[in-house]
């Protein structure tokens, strides 16, 4: 298992996995640090607006960023077809829990980033408001339990179809399903998994004046009954790639 995972560590540094890694907790970085309220009070509690705005930033980035990430994960064995080579090499249970673990262990790098990235803006920006640190966790937690399910559904869909495109298309309009079911009834929203970022978080905007342009930022009751649910989800399409690798023909 760790000769699998030392060979999976030295393909992801020659396909500059870490470097999409990066990318997408700086994309938020920019995003949020550009629409994020200045210090000086155009909101009543400004850190929260950013714990706001980033569940949407994720309903847009994340499903794009995971195919991203799994179709590399799986891109060596889809060029070359070398499944064949690699099983002669390895059993198959040992290349998929070094993958696995590679994938988990990128997506926890992601989310860990990104939430270090939102207090850092916060503090940049000079804000003084003070996030119960359960809410932070609670962030950190919910995006990392929606990528790595997603992450999970796109390696799925590369295993079984041999081709990076359908994952990727699939990637980019799961984003925009994701992004307009924040707009519509919240029961929609328990239908769309790709913007689960958007019903999972803890903050609302509670109010908002049209005229003196100033937003009120509040915070909901956890849902740890859909969190529970998005696990169970990302178990599911953990255990449906693992037989699918398994049962795979090459």
């Amino acid at each position: 298992m760790l000769r699998s995972l030392h060979a999976e560590f030295q393909k992801a540094w020659r396909r500059h996995d870490l470097l999409i890694c990066l990318l997408l907790p700086v994309i938020v970085l920019l995003w949020s640090g550009y629409s994020a309220p200045d210090g000086a009070g155009s909101t009543v509690n400004a850190f929260s607006a950013l714990f706001y705005s980033a569940p949407v930033m994720n309903a847009i980035l994340m499903p794009v960023g995971m195919a991203v990430l799994a179709n590399r994960l799986w891109d060596v064995e889809i060029k070359g077809s070398f499944p064949k080579l690699l099983y002669t090499l390895q059993s198959r249970g040992s290349l998929f829990a070094a993958k696995a673990a590679l994938g988990f262990g990128e997506v926890f790098l992601i989310a860990a980033l990104e939430t270090a990235c939102i207090l850092a803006v916060g503090r940049w920006k000079g804000y003084t408001e003070v996030i119960p640190p359960v809410h932070i966790l609670y962030f950190f937690v919910c995006t990392l339990a929606v990528c790595t399910m997603l992450l999970f559904s796109e390696l799925l869909l590369s295993v079984l179809l041999s081709n990076p495109l359908p994952a990727l298309c699939i990637g980019v309009v799961g984003a925009l399903v994701g992004l307009f079911s924040a707009f519509m009834p919240p029961i929609v929203g328990l239908f769309v998994p790709w913007g689960y970022f958007i019903p999972l978080s803890s903050y609302i905007l509670a109010d908002w004046n049209p005229d003196t342009r100033i937003a009120v930022y509040g915070t909901r009751d956890f849902s740890p009954i859909l969190l529970a649910w998005t696990i169970l989800l990302a178990v599911g399409f953990f255990l449906f790639t693992w037989r699918a690798i398994r049962k795979k023909e090459v």
